[in-house]
């Protein structure tokens, strides 16, 4: 995958991961359109998976569906420092340097998510060059391989974007772990 294309993965990404809504609903054409356009069947794939998943089910289905896993899920959550660190004081550190991180590759980071959240992560290398999104992702791969693991294991097919991330990831230059 070329740069943009990759940058283009962790748009779309962070966009499916945010809470369900109607602007994402509606957006799922655009969605499978623009990933058509990519050069990787994989993510491809892991994608329309996702997609299709969500054209089969209601709104309160996918609302369910994301509060289980991701707001009341200790493992499953997006945050991704939360999964080693919990509420412990070091975590608060990592938040700050994540913050700082941000700042420093000239991004703005509001008070309204923590640094840590993921979407918000992709959302960040989305605008940056890839060596920082692969610095910042790279920090935090393990947490996202725990992640993708725990919600492989409860079939979640929130699944399917956990898979499309690493893969994009791995065509960033990182190598990623097992699948």
């Amino acid at each position: 995958m070329n740069e943009q294309a990759i940058k283009t993965s962790y748009q779309i990404l962070s966009f499916l991961m945010q809470y369900p809504n109607q602007s994402v609903r509606d957006a799922l054409p655009d969605v499978k359109d623009t990933m058509n356009e990519l050069d990787n069947p994989s993510v491809q794939s892991s994608v329309k998976s996702f997609v299709d998943y969500l054209e089969s089910i209601s709104d309160e289905a996918w609302v369910e569906h994301y509060i289980e896993y991701f707001d009341f899920g200790k493992i499953t959550n997006l945050y991704v420092t939360y999964l080693k660190l919990g509420e412990q004081r070091e975590r608060g550190l990592e938040l700050l340097k994540l913050k700082k991180f941000y700042e420093s590759a000239g991004f703005d980071v509001t008070d309204k998510e923590l640094p840590d959240y993921l979407p918000l992560m992709l959302e960040f290398c989305g605008h940056v060059s890839l060596e920082t999104g692969k610095e910042l992702l790279g920090m935090y791969h393990a947490n996202i391989e725990e992640i993708r693991i725990k919600l492989t294991e409860a079939q979640s097919d929130y699944r399917h974007i956990l898979d499309a991330l690493l893969q994009v990831m791995g065509a960033s230059g990182l190598v990623r772990e097992s699948a």
